[in-house]
């Protein structure tokens, strides 16, 4: 079984320069694929003319986490709140999902991920969570304690996908500086926040599925948010059948 994995690209300041803007994907991700036999195929930032090619012979997709999606690729002049962007990234992710989708493959989206897939199929983002959510007591969504540690919980639908997984509720931690905001026509919430945010969603089959949070930094000591994951890998073996 072979699934892919949009790479992130490393923009912190090197001297060495093979290492600038070179693509990765994160290890937690190829950890937990690799213990269940899944062949890791890393998809890197390419042109969005290459995308077709990029998702042909996969089984799967994986949408990871990253900095903010760009204002014009949500429709929108920047927002004054708006975090660090990386426009190539943006057009490759939007085209691969979007040749994803086309193909029907079944894709997992996490963090990042769960706002392009929402924004690609037709839904809205807050930009800048913190200063555009309407609701009150919102919580803290981008934590100060380490990125590996739950801090708040998600209240999960327990009819869908996500809740037959997870239950009614789950402690997840919380990594995010934007989020959906208006749901995509096809998608429906199946889990959120105390404080109203939307934590994930999936489509009728759940062959689109996406959360909030990063079970790919709590699946080592959390056997339920590991099983995200190997769900998500079994609905990608049954498409395959």
């Amino acid at each position: 079984m072979r699934i892919g994995i949009a790479a992130d690209a490393n923009q912190q300041t090197t001297s060495i320069i093979n290492q600038k803007l070179a693509n990765f994907a994160p290890k937690p991700f190829i950890d937990v694929m690799v213990k269940h036999d899944v062949l890791p195929v890393i998809i890197p930032i390419l042109p969005a003319q290459l995308a077709a090619q990029s998702v042909a012979g996969l089984d799967g997709l994986i949408m990871p986490g990253g900095y903010d999606i760009a204002a014009d690729f949500l429709g929108e002049e920047p927002h004054a709140g708006i975090g660090s962007t990386y426009r190539p990234r943006d057009e490759s992710e939007f085209a691969l999902l979007k040749a994803a989708l086309d193909t029907q493959i079944p894709v997992l989206g996490v963090c990042r991920g769960i706002q392009v897939i929402n924004a690609v199929m037709g839904g809205t983002v807050y930009q800048d969570l913190p200063s555009e959510y309407p609701g009150k007591g919102l919580l803290q969504h981008s934590q100060k304690s380490l990125g590996d540690l739950p801090v708040h919980h998600v209240e999960i639908d327990q009819d869908s996908a996500l809740g037959k997984t997870l239950g009614g509720e789950c402690l997840v931690n919380s990594r995010h500086h934007q989020a959906v905001r208006n749901v995509a026509p096809g998608l429906r919430v199946v889990a959120k926040a105390p404080d109203g945010v939307i934590e994930a969603v999936e489509n009728d089959d759940s062959s689109i599925q996406a959360v909030q949070w990063h079970p790919e930094n709590l699946w080592q000591n959390d056997p339920a948010q590991e099983r995200i994951f190997t769900d998500f890998f079994k609905r990608v073996q049954k498409r395959r059948k």
